[in-house]
């Protein structure tokens, strides 16, 4: 059985939302201070790193990340390629056109590439999805959408004032849940895996650390 991990590595300082917390990881007791055991102290908003939404994020009276079943995290994986510009718009065309059967229950990942650029400044303009293929993932029944982008929504820089998410709430508020962050995408393209995206259970969380994994099965 072939596993790969799709999430990224939690460290001291990772690439965030400007508006979030910066993230911290340090050791609390250490053995080379002469403490008995080594201790790792984490401290992060829950939208850095590969995490899931739920959607109490932008629904007010949406589950938070506890209270979803746990089979609302582990599908038949759907991996769709999209060869898009930074700042540039995925449409329902071009996940209709992909060539990738998407059935209900599935968890839909979209490769974009764009998890090569997490250490650099471009990754905060990234390709984002329209609103027009949010609701085309809602019709198709999709129970979760992951990107390899740090969210998706149009990118920050862009956002008129009074930006409201239009798609974090299509998708939330038709319980499709959102991963973000994702990453190695690029090694299943293709390829029939069963996702498991088990977030943290966090009390009344909007979202999860998660550990995102891609089960081959062909």
């Amino acid at each position: 059985m072939e596993m790969v991990d799709l999430s990224r590595i939690i460290y001291d300082g990772m690439p965030k939302i400007p508006v979030l917390p910066d993230v911290h990881v340090q050791k609390f007791l250490s053995l080379e201070k002469g403490h008995p055991l080594n201790v790792t102290e984490i401290s992060m908003p829950c939208h850095a790193g590969t995490h899931v939404d739920a959607p109490i994020h932008i629904m007010p009276n949406g589950k938070s990340i506890e209270e979803l079943p746990l089979d609302a995290f582990v599908g038949p994986g759907a991996i769709i390629s999209v060869n898009k510009k930074g700042a540039e718009e995925v449409t329902a065309k071009d996940l209709e056109n992909s060539g990738v059967t998407v059935n209900r229950g599935d968890i839909l990942m979209l490769y974009t590439g764009w998890d090569a650029k997490f250490d650099s400044p471009d990754y905060n303009l990234h390709p984002y999805l329209s609103l027009d293929a949010a609701e085309w993932m809602v019709n198709k029944g999709i129970k979760m959408f992951g990107i390899d982008c740090i969210t998706v929504d149009l990118p920050t820089p862009l956002r008129p004032k009074g930006f409201d998410f239009p798609v974090h709430k299509t998708l939330l508020g038709n319980d499709v849940l959102i991963a973000e962050n994702v990453t190695n995408l690029g090694s299943v393209v293709g390829k029939r895996t069963r996702i498991m995206a088990l977030p943290l259970r966090v009390k009344g969380s909007d979202a999860g650390h998660a550990r995102i994994v891609a089960e081959i099965l062909n």
